[in-house]
């Protein structure tokens, strides 16, 4: 090193008392470390080239573009190095003291022992500050201190709400002096953790208990608020420190991780509901659906967890690979591009990778079109931000803790990080002999000559080198270096200097210098410069052209679609309508359609201009079909089963636009579908009803006219008669019970409700001294049903039950709208006719388990012959696909006609719905369902040629068949792309793409525990 010359005293004792602590040594160490003639990056896009840092004890005092120091700094000439702020990671889990295991509970688990105030929910740990659990890991700190990151944002990465993180220095020193910021962001998360609490089992129950914990904390510090304000009026809430740390939350702010792209959307928009910014730990596949992302104007944390390469070194294995996996793996490098693209700010982390792949990754992106500037502002200023320590970290300024990344070359490129400062204390990385590895040109003894110094960047390789003379190179040996300073020996004898020559040298601000001592022992000046250090590269300032086989489609995978459909202008000529109205089967009709309405129906209609003319002579066109009872496109679980209400959980937060049983169903003709609860429990959750708008986001799928829905289940599931023998605590364990239960809940809910409305006619002045009624999403929506606001869906078999909960229904003064399954319907089905209730059953499936032994396949002609409003349904992806043909059973079993036969699968379960008014008819200023048939709809040979929705166009049987052609081409393609990519471009994560079982009434799956699942 070079110093300058400063004078420092001998340490003396600076106390002699018996107090324990560190050393009782005096500190002389300097406060003033000047790190000269370096390249400092200031900022992003910001450079200061030959200049000095100037370090005081653990930050930065000044900055120094004439490297003119303090006569009594310590110097270390850094020429030829790159400084860098030091890199922050914003999502971690380091130098934490982690709770001790607690033994596992059998399960079930309903409640779970409540101590010191805390939630009621196990997965709920928002009281949790995990500054009080900090302590220094050097060991741990390692994995990122390798790849230049100097302080992390950290927590214990466990539950729902996961506590307010803490972000720290990764310097070994004492806890308090290494926190930065003592309450960071509130993590959160969707998988509950180590919670043993069943509930929630699935996604759309974690999604619940946020939104009740939102409210929950809003209510009980309100509450808290009347109190203070009126102590002798108002009595203070149960005291919970989870609900009472949540005050505040949305000054503090959270970091979400969701786990997928879908799941990122639904945090995006339960952040926005919640008035919080939306900030979010990334899924690696943010480029698949961008610019719904980008409406919700999030910051992002982007893991660089790029999927290892599919398995397609054989036929066999490359079966069984997707067309989504080719393309994501093919995409995944450049998803930071895409967000950077997006104008979505965005920090990185080392999450859920192996640190030593974080900077192949990186420059993996770069490689793809990442900027050097916007990589290293994810590295800086923007994980600062998020971090919450943007005023003391990511930027190179006075005041500035002095947090650093010193670099031979550009680390973007393939530079190499030389060593980390924390706190103003060096941590070399690499050996200090690596500085001089590169190529010079030195001048000695009347002669010049090239030096090439092969330098190892890690202990146990060896230094290599050689003189270049002519086309001769000599080989240099016994090399010995430091940073500064350079020893070794060589035979120049064939370049014209006898023996043995030794060679000393060292840098200086001009380039190098040193002495020659010959074999004779004089002594010979020496001088030179650097010809090229190992990168001098600069990484590319704008995006680059990468040439892609996959096709950026939505969704990525098979037939996904370049853009969505556009309204058609149509004229149907010639076609077999059958209608689903009272106008019946239409013969030789035409059917005008514009701005997505049926306009027209007649014979031999004249063509308005701009309409496309379909030939439809010898053709059928329906209405679109409805399937009452489906269980697709759904994420995270059918069922939350983990108690007997659960109807706050909504399947609306859960649908899968990503779904290929979406573009399944279309092709059999199906253009609704009324997702349900499964029939875990005798009150689930919420319905969704929607349409089959393939290529849309999940909130464009749902069908915002039809009527609210609920799924009610009745039977043997509920009961938990086939779950096994550890599931006999929940009530209700017999069908008496299930009676019981929901006497019970429909009383409560009305209890409630009363509550909450009498607290809603109170004075304003009277509110502020009285303390409302806790909002409860759970009772309701039980409350209304019972007002009759929301249609009752309900999962039956026994005609006893059927007739019981008629009765029940009665007697609270709703009616039910469909008992759905109903095998034992044609029992009671007078009883279902005076009730007002429909019916959606099977056409012949039965016999699967003994309470729908007495099912018959004239189920649906005797409950059609009492009028009851009944229809055909699915229950399952396949069957969905040909409902027609399912319709078209009871045509075989009993005679239905063919028009009755039809509606149930089109106007009956749109009555259902409550959509009857829009679709599921063919009728002038309906909304144009339509499908197009090459046969009769009832026959097993008929296929779909096209179907709309809306008056779009989203399945062609032609253009199908293109699409068929494209992706086996597009695929192969893809693959040979996989079998010549590099070892380290094969390299990678387990994909993250979703692999989900079919989902079915009875599937009870625990989204966070596979250990659990179960089929009942």
């Amino acid at each position: 090193m070079n110093y300058k010359t400063f004078t420092a005293g001998l340490c003396t004792l600076a106390c002699l008392t018996t107090q324990a602590g560190e050393s009782q040594l005096t500190d002389n160490t300097p406060t003033l470390t000047a790190l000269t003639h370096a390249t400092l990056i200031l900022a992003p896009g910001s450079e200061l080239s030959n200049a000095t840092l100037l370090l005081e004890n653990n930050r930065i005092k000044a900055i120094l573009p004439e490297n003119n120091i303090p006569q009594n700094a310590f110097e270390i000439n850094l020429s030829g190095l790159r400084i860098y702020p030091g890199f922050i990671d914003p999502y971690a889990e380091y130098g934490i003291e982690l709770p001790q295991n607690s033994a596992k509970a059998q399960p079930p688990v309903y409640n779970i022992k409540r101590i010191g105030g805390n939630a009621a929910n196990g997965a709920i740990h928002a009281e949790k500050e995990w500054f009080s659990k900090v302590y220094p890991d050097p060991k741990a700190a390692e994995k990122w201190m390798n790849n230049g990151f100097t302080s992390v944002q950290s927590a214990h990465l466990d539950g729902i709400f996961q506590g307010t993180a803490v972000t720290l220095s990764l310097a070994d020193k004492k806890a308090n002096e290494i926190i930065y910021n003592a309450r960071g962001k509130q993590f959160m998360a969707f998988n509950k953790g180590s919670s043993p609490q069943d509930y929630p089992t699935s996604l759309m129950g974690s999604i619940a208990l946020i939104r009740q914990t939102f409210s929950d904390a809003r209510w009980y510090n309100d509450s808290l608020a009347k109190v203070k304000d009126y102590p002798d009026d108002v009595k203070a809430p149960d005291f919970n420190i989870a609900l009472e740390r949540l005050r505040s939350i949305k000054e503090q702010g959270v970091i979400f991780n969701s786990g997928n792209l879908n799941s990122e959307l639904r945090a995006a928009k339960l952040l926005k509901q919640q008035g919080l910014k939306v900030q979010l730990l990334g899924s690696g596949e943010e480029y698949a659906r961008i610019s719904e992302l980008a409406a919700y104007h999030p910051q992002l944390i982007l893991p660089l967890n790029f999927p290892a390469a599919p398995d397609v070194s054989n036929e066999t294995a490359a079966a069984n690979v997707t067309l989504s996996e080719l393309r994501h793996w093919e995409r995944a490098p450049a998803n930071p591009v895409a967000v950077a693209a997006a104008n979505i700010p965005f920090a990185m982390t080392q999450h859920g990778i192996e640190a030593k792949a974080f900077w192949p990754r990186l420059k993996m992106a770069v490689a793809a079109g990442l900027t050097e500037k916007q990589a290293l502002t994810a590295l800086t200023t923007q994980a600062a931000e998020l971090a919450g320590i943007a005023n003391v970290a990511g930027k190179l300024a006075p005041g500035y803790m002095a947090d650093l990344v010193i670099t031979q070359g550009n680390p973007f490129v393939d530079g190499k990080i030389v060593s980390v400062w924390l706190q103003g204390k060096e941590h070399a990385l690499r050996p200090k002999s690596y500085r001089w590895h590169g190529d010079y040109k030195l001048r000695f003894a009347q002669m010049e000559l090239d030096l090439s110094l092969t330098m190892p960047d890690s202990t146990a390789d060896k230094s290599r080198g050689s003189f270049i003379s002519g086309d001769k190179e000599l080989a240099i040996t016994a090399i010995d270096a430091d940073e500064q300073r350079l020893n070794f020996t060589s035979d120049l004898s064939s370049a014209g200097l006898p023996g043995i020559s030794r060679f000393t040298l060292w840098r200086d601000n001009e380039g190098i210098r040193g002495r020659l001592l010959l074999a004779d022992g004089k002594v010979e000046l020496v001088n030179g410069q650097i010809v090229a250090m190992p990168t001098p590269a600069t990484a590319h300032e704008t995006p680059k052209d990468v040439n892609y086989i996959g096709h950026q489609v939505t969704p990525i995978q098979a037939f996904g679609i370049d853009s969505l459909p556009v309204t058609e202008k149509l004229h149907i000529q010639n076609a077999t309508v059958w209608t689903s109205a009272a106008a019946g089967i239409l013969q030789h009709t035409d059917v005008l359609i514009a701005n997505g309405k049926i306009e027209r129906i007649g014979q031999q209609l004249a063509t308005p201009s701009h309409y496309q003319v379909i030939d439809a002579n010898g053709k059928y066109l329906t209405a679109g079909i409805i399937d009452e009872h489906s269980h697709i496109a759904i994420n995270g679980g059918v069922n939350e089963g983990s108690e007997a209400v659960t109807a706050e959980v909504r399947i609306g937060d859960v649908i899968d636009p990503n779904a290929i049983a979406i573009y399944r169903s279309l092709a059999g003709g199906v253009t609704t579908a009324n997702l349900l609860h499964g029939s875990a429990n005798p009150i689930g959750g919420q319905a969704q009803v929607i349409q089959l708008r393939w290529g849309e986001t999940a909130e464009g799928l749902k069908f915002k006219e039809a009527n609210k829905g609920i799924k009610f289940a009745l039977g043997e599931n509920v009961k938990q008669s086939n779950w096994g023998e550890n599931y006999n605590k929940r009530f209700p364990q017999s069908r008496m019970g299930v009676q019981t239960l929901f006497t019970d809940t429909f009383n409560a809910a009305l209890d409630y409700d009363a509550r909450r409305q009498e607290y809603a006619e109170l004075r304003s002045r009277d509110k502020r001294k009285t303390l409302e009624p806790r909002p409860d999403y759970r009772m309701e929506t039980v409350a209304e049903v019972v007002k009759g606001e929301r249609d009752v869906h309900i999962h039956s078999y026994v005609q006893s039950e059927i007739l019981m909960f008629m009765r029940l229904a009665e007697a609270y003064d709703f009616k039910v709208k469909t008992f759905t399954h109903v095998l034992e319907g044609y029992k009671v089905a007078p009883e279902l006719a005076a009730h007002g209730a429909g019916a959606s059953t099977f056409a012949d499936w039965w016999a699967y388990k003994f309470e729908v032994y007495d099912a018959i396949p004239q189920n649906a002609c005797l409950l059609q012959q009492h009028g009851v409003l009944t229809s055909i349904n699915s229950d399952d992806n396949e069957m969905q696909r040909r409902l027609n043909q399912e319709a078209a059973k009871s045509i075989k079993y009993c005679n239905m006609s063919v028009e009755d036969a039809w509606k149930m699968v089109t106007i009956n379960p749109a009555k259902q719905l409550g959509v009857d008014d829009v679709t599921g008819s063919i009728e002038v200023g309906k909304q144009a369902d339509l499908v197009l048939w090459d046969h009769n709809p009832l026959s097993a040979y008929a296929k779909t040629e096209a179907v709309w929705i809306n008056g779009k166009r989203y399945f062609d049987r032609q253009q199908d068949a293109q699409k068929t052609q494209a992706i086996a081409e597009e695929r192969e393609a893809l693959i040979q792309k996989v079998l010549h990519s590099s070892e380290e471009r094969k390299r990678g994560e387990q994909s993250a793409l979703e692999q989900e079982p079919m989902w079915h009434c009875d599937t009870e799956y625990n989204a966070w525990n596979s250990q659990k699942e179960h089929a009942l």
